[in-house]
């Protein structure tokens, strides 16, 4: 591997976004909120109906953040090993790979709140 490989914008977006869900992910997990708040945790209006809503919201999704992060990591991984794309189409597909995890984490979280809470 050579220096240009690492300036792979997949690479560099994957990298950086699977180590920042895989840290908070792990910082929820050892320090997560304990009361309801609009700053900090996984906030939204149903999590913070109730504090057993947002406790279970809080451990919830910390662990898919850092489920996340691990496959972020290793998706950037692997692009070291594709073929070059152009740096604009790599943005867009690094981006869209970020959404949609960030997409899944709050639909499979809300969706456990929901059945879970009866809301």
């Amino acid at each position: 591997m050579n220096l240009e490989e690492f300036q792979n914008v997949i690479f560099i977006i994957l990298s950086i976004m699977g180590g920042g869900f895989f840290a908070v992910g792990i910082f929820l997990m050892k320090f997560p909120p304990k009361r309801i708040n609009g700053l900090y945790g996984y906030r939204t209006s149903r999590s913070m109906q109730n504090h057993e809503a947002w406790n279970y919201s809080q451990r919830y999704s910390a662990k898919i953040m850092v489920t996340l992060g691990i496959i972020y990591s290793v998706l950037s991984i692997i692009s070291l090993f594709t073929p070059k794309i152009d740096d604009m189409y790599s943005a867009i597909i690094s981006i869209v790979i970020v959404l949609t995890g960030v997409f899944i984490m709050f639909y499979k979280t809300e969706k456990k709140l929901a059945k879970k809470f009866d809301f």
